[in-house]
């Protein structure tokens, strides 16, 4: 599916952008159209009883501007979350943008570089005020099968300087398959279901304290996300 986004749908869809003139911006038309592909794509997986997604709560995905953090139990997590947000700047590692299957979808939707550091905030910052929505993983990569990773501050740094809330989304595969380290042919004997349970927006400046700086702000709301995640990783769930 990727393929054929980036090597023939997203090219055919920019020429005809400009050809019609539209003044449109091209990232988000070309994040729209990876979000149609990855539902079809989806359907494709139901249909074929490879792979089922629910999901609670995903009218909050369509707000804007947010910042959606979520933990990242399996490799398909990210087309899950793009089958439900219809606009999403995603943040991807060298590895994901220098992909052969993914690159020019990459490109075209314009997605940050989690190595550009400094200059990735700032961007991020600039995208949320622009009215656009941004995702991250907070714990940088893939949750190992023992437990979550602690989470990394930059999520709640961009919200907080943004002016914008968080949404927490727990990702849930029972059974669980695809994992960090557990190889292809690991396939389980049911067919799994991804569940997209999104939660409530936390306010970044509920954090705030008078005669504090936003880093103090942002550890608060960090260990305040990694409780949400961890209550839910005790219980089972993820």
């Amino acid at each position: 599916m990727t393929l054929t986004l980036g090597h023939f749908i997203l090219p055919l869809q920019r020429l005809a952008d400009r050809w019609r003139g539209s003044s449109e911006d091209e990232q988000i038309r070309a994040q729209y159209a990876i979000h149609r592909g990855m539902r079809v794509w989806l359907r494709w997986l139901r249909a074929l009883d490879i792979a089922r997604v629910s999901v609670s709560g995903g009218e909050a995905l369509r707000a804007h501007p947010i910042v959606v953090v979520a933990n990242h139990p399996s490799l398909i997590d990210t087309p899950v979350l793009l089958s439900v947000m219809p606009q999403g700047d995603f943040l991807v590692n060298d590895a994901w943008a220098t992909n052969p299957f993914l690159r020019r979808c990459v490109q075209a939707a314009g997605y940050g570089r989690t190595e550009r550091g400094a200059v990735m905030v700032r961007d991020a910052i600039e995208r949320l005020r622009a009215g656009r929505n941004l995702m991250v993983y907070p714990e940088g990569s893939r949750t190992p099968p023992e437990g979550l990773r602690s989470f990394e501050r930059g999520a709640a740094h961009i919200a907080l300087r943004a002016g914008c809330d968080i949404v927490p989304v727990v990702i849930r595969v029972r059974p669980r398959t695809l994992l960090k380290g557990q190889r292809f042919t690991d396939v389980p004997e049911h067919c799994p279901e991804w569940q997209v349970e999104v939660g409530l927006p936390i306010r970044p400046a509920d954090y705030l304290r008078e005669g504090e700086g936003n880093s103090a702000a942002a550890r608060r709301i960090t260990a305040a996300l990694q409780d949400y995640f961890e209550k839910r990783w005790d219980r089972g769930i993820c």
